[in-house]
């Protein structure tokens, strides 16, 4: 495992972390012949810290600000009036708490707590290398594809179709936009 998986996992063993003191020195070490020394600031030396923090005051994830910065986040989008963004953020606030309280309760309507997955079509059991959910295309999907790209009657209406498209839209993005009308239907 990588330093810091090992480092922001959710449990620490202390073996790991004496071993991973060992393990960033060696990389540092190897660093340092590889690099020049503009290369290391203070910072690459902090490394060699991070595991004794992680044995001294435990996990990482409990001391990160990270969550509260995506949470801050949330709230600072929430402003709608730039006069009064704590009125702002506090109604925005209690519009979330009112309905995840409703929608933990309602069982007949679909919420983001009782939705199916967006793309779910099942794992399928029978198959060893697939074991992992996937969205298989239909059969109307690989015929459409198939004639897509291997009909000649077609190639003049894809042609004409792209040259409209390049007239339509002279940038780079021409070749995507008429790849996804025909493949996509977008």
């Amino acid at each position: 495992m990588g330093i810091f998986f090992q480092l922001t996992a959710k449990t620490l063993r202390r073996t790991d972390m004496f071993q991973l003191r060992h393990d960033i020195v060696q990389v540092l070490c190897k660093f340092e012949m590889i690099f020049p020394p503009a290369f290391f600031t203070s910072m690459m030396h902090v490394m060699v810290h991070l595991p004794e923090e992680a044995l001294l005051a435990g996990p990482v994830n409990y001391r990160w600000m990270y969550p509260i910065e995506r949470l801050l986040g949330e709230l600072k989008k929430s402003v709608r009036n730039r006069a009064k963004p704590e009125g702002s953020i506090i109604e925005a606030w209690v519009q979330y708490e009112s309905l995840t309280f409703c929608g933990m309760y309602l069982k007949d309507v679909e919420t983001v707590f009782n939705r199916p997955q967006r793309n779910n079509d099942g794992a399928h059991d029978h198959l060893e290398i697939l074991d992992e959910e996937s969205r298989f295309l239909n059969d109307m999907e690989v015929a459409h594809w198939f004639v897509l790209n291997n009909c000649d009657e077609i190639m003049a209406y894809l042609d004409e179709h792209e040259q409209m498209m390049k007239r339509e839209h002279p940038s780079h993005l021409v070749a995507r936009k008429h790849v996804n009308y025909f493949h996509n239907g977008e």
